[in-house]
């Protein structure tokens, strides 16, 4: 089965932070980018740190899917 490709915008709110989560553990979906103008080039797990282990996603200025 294919998996759904996701971009999350405005990556590094909470609520951002909880779908990413969910997200990294649902078994249909893949994070293509996690959006952040702010903290683009970081590690997610630099504003998440509950992600800490959980993935080596980098927040991204760039939108593309």
């Amino acid at each position: 089965m294919q998996k759904i490709r996701i971009g999350i915008i405005g990556g590094a709110g909470y609520t951002a932070g909880e779908l990413i989560r969910i997200l990294l553990n649902h078994p249909e979906a893949e994070i293509r980018f996690i959006h952040s103008i702010s903290h683009s080039g970081e590690p997610v797990t630099s504003v998440h740190d509950d992600l800490l282990g959980e993935t080596p996603l980098l927040f991204s200025d760039d939108m593309d899917l």
